[in-house]
């Protein structure tokens, strides 16, 4: 497990990392049960020349309203958080296989929906997030959702996405 990335039991986190290139200098083995992404399995390089983007996906819905007046974890849905893209690499399509990755896994945990929050200053985010089937949801004046810990003057829509299950004709 990389350091840093501690959650609550019961709850699962991963952090897709997009790259190019080769491998060179200091790398770090992904695969394990516990830690694979995209179905790769190997060495790659983590050199700041090498890595695109990142996204992080994860269960453990912080930044999702709480239910019910025990005010519990919702479930169900899951949350990404931190995607990035290296400006020299925007407008490829990296943003978008992150996001597709990151919706594979949240199904294959067994999630019915994906949501973020996308700042308001950034129109690029919100369009990509659009074109990707994300929903802008209302949250009702006064109510009291958890938000990013951002700068007091960052505004965030609240973005939401139904995870179609594929369904099989006989």
């Amino acid at each position: 497990m990389l350091s840093g990335f501690s959650i609550p039991p019961g709850c699962r986190r991963t952090c897709l990392v997009a790259v190019i290139g080769g491998s060179v200098g200091d790398t770090f083995l992904f695969g394990t049960e516990d830690f694979k992404i995209g179905g790769f399995d190997g060495k790659f390089s983590l050199n700041k020349g090498y890595v695109t983007g990142i996204l992080t996906i994860d269960t453990v819905a912080d930044f999702l309203p709480r239910k019910g007046p025990l005010r519990q974890r919702r479930t169900g849905i899951a949350y990404i958080s931190n995607v990035a893209v290296r400006e020299r690499f925007r407008c490829k399509g990296i943003a978008k296989r992150l996001i597709a990755k990151a919706e594979a896994q949240a199904k294959s945990w067994g999630f019915r929906a994906v949501a973020l929050h996308c700042d308001l200053n950034n129109p690029d985010a919100k369009k990509l997030y659009k074109d990707q089937g994300f929903r802008c949801i209302t949250v009702s004046e006064g109510a009291n959702w958890p938000q990013p810990k951002t700068a007091p003057d960052v505004k965030f829509n609240f973005m939401m996405k139904l995870l179609n299950t594929p369904t099989t004709t006989a």
